[in-house]
């Protein structure tokens, strides 16, 4: 497929570092909920195989490296199914999950889960692959694929990069070097002197509209993704240690797809590290540093040259250097994004009605956050190490800073909670809610 063999060697550098974490999981994937009868296994397989088809690396890359290969693998190896305790609901739809995700996939790197019982006429699909095989977009363009679907609409990408060493390939060669041999110390979320992992990762979701987000964003004149780090700014504040030395630095994946590799399927990501501006007083002035901070995203975007220093460096290295620019002292969490469908999606006639992100949590660390769009609605999804305290409250958090935003940037929104109206100084946090989560 064109332009595979160029994500596939950016995904080696995942392998690497999950080979050298056998304890941590490197997954991301996604649950659709669908209401429906539950489909034969039969029906499965097929839509394994249409994905298969459409995408053939998904054959070849059947087993990570190390593995014992046993040639390409059959549909029946990426699939399972799980019974939930009859009409338990979303509590046991969420227990569910949990129990999947908790069992990472060995013998194959992608893998489909049918969960069903939980409610009459509705199942889930859970769709899971690692993260050297799949980023975000890939995971989303395999399940257009299977489901006949077209593809997203093409972003304007940067030419690809030139061998020769123009100046701006030195500059971001020396800039990127620069930044992983420099010193960093940023803020860790958990408990002082608990290092992470503690036990099985625990996953909470929540959702509000899109355009909600995008009228912010419109009216402050900054980006989506810049109102989603901004709330994620001032959610993240009652987990603040009190030693207020370092800074609260978040990876935020960037793709990295060139116009060769606009529709190659891989993991074409690179991290750009921001800097969450927690400690400001406002949401307002919070939204505005943000918007500052992630200059440096907008610039990488369209920068042929931005990836010079894996192109550079000989491959046997890019696990290490992965390692080193996520290690816990240099960042805070992982903050992803990942644009979805505008419009819902149906599985053999049946409505997918909600889409559900799924997380990786790297090792050491004690946060990832995942914001997916998914048919007008956006979904947070945190995960998060058994160590962090009150995980359950900050996608409440993350819900009430979008009302402190609505407010920053209207000084006619209707907004109940005084501590958030715009100039006040302070910007005290809200009261914890009792938590709602959403599996």
């Amino acid at each position: 497929m064109l332009g595979h063999d160029k994500g596939a060697a950016a995904g080696e550098r995942w392998f690497d570092y999950a080979a050298a974490h056998p304890h941590s999981s490197m997954e991301i994937g996604g649950v659709a909920l669908v209401a429906g009868p539950t489909p034969s296994t039969l029906e499965l397989h097929a839509l394994i195989d249409l994905a298969r088809a459409a995408h053939p690396p998904l054959c070849d890359r059947a087993r990570p490296p190390g593995a014992n290969a046993r040639g390409p693998a059959e549909p029946t190896d990426h699939f399972d199914e799980v019974v939930l305790p009859t009409h338990g609901g979303d509590v046991a739809l969420h227990a569910g999950i949990e129990r999947v995700c908790a069992r990472p996939l060995t013998d194959v790197t992608w893998g489909v889960t049918l969960l069903h019982g939980h409610r009459d006429n509705e199942f889930a699909l859970l769709l899971r692959a690692h993260h050297g095989l799949l980023d975000g977009m890939s995971l989303i363009g395999v399940m257009l694929a299977a489901l006949g679907e077209a593809g997203l609409p093409r972003r304007r990408t940067p030419p690809g990069s030139s061998p020769s060493w123009t100046p701006g390939r030195m500059r971001a060669l020396l800039g990127a070097a620069a930044d992983i041999a420099l010193p960093a110390r940023s803020i860790t979320l958990g408990p002082a002197r608990v290092q992470a992992p503690t036990g099985p990762p625990r996953r909470r979701w929540v959702h509000t509209p899109l355009p909600r987000l995008k009228a912010i964003a419109r009216a402050s004149r900054t980006s989506l993704n810049d109102v989603y780090l901004a709330a994620l700014a001032g959610a993240l504040r009652p987990w603040l240690p009190d030693d207020t030395r370092g800074t609260v630095r978040a990876m935020v994946p960037l793709d990295a797809r060139r116009r060769d590799t606009s529709n190659a399927v891989g993991n074409f990501h690179r991290g750009v590290p921001v800097v969450l501006p927690c400690r400001l007083p406002t949401a307002g002035e919070r939204l505005a540093a943000t918007h500052l901070a992630t200059a440096n995203i907008r610039i990488d975007r369209l920068d042929p040259d931005a990836d010079a220093l894996f192109e550079t460096l000989p491959t046997r290295w890019h696990g290490r250097v992965l390692a080193r620019a996520l290690h816990p002292r240099r960042i805070t969490l992982v903050a992803t994004h990942v644009p979805g469908p505008a419009r819902p999606l149906e599985l053999h006639g049946h409505h997918i009605h909600t889409l559900l992100p799924l997380m990786f949590l790297p090792p050491g660390h004690h946060l990832s956050v995942c914001l997916a769009e998914y048919a007008g609605t956006a979904h947070l999804a945190v995960i998060a190490d058994p160590s962090l305290p009150d995980v359950d409250e900050l996608p409440v958090h993350w819900l009430a800073e979008l009302d402190a935003l609505e407010a920053a940037v209207d000084p006619d929104h209707p907004d109940t909670t005084p501590a958030y109206k715009p100039g006040r100084t302070g910007d005290p946090l809200p009261a914890r809610p009792t938590p709602t989560t959403t599996p």
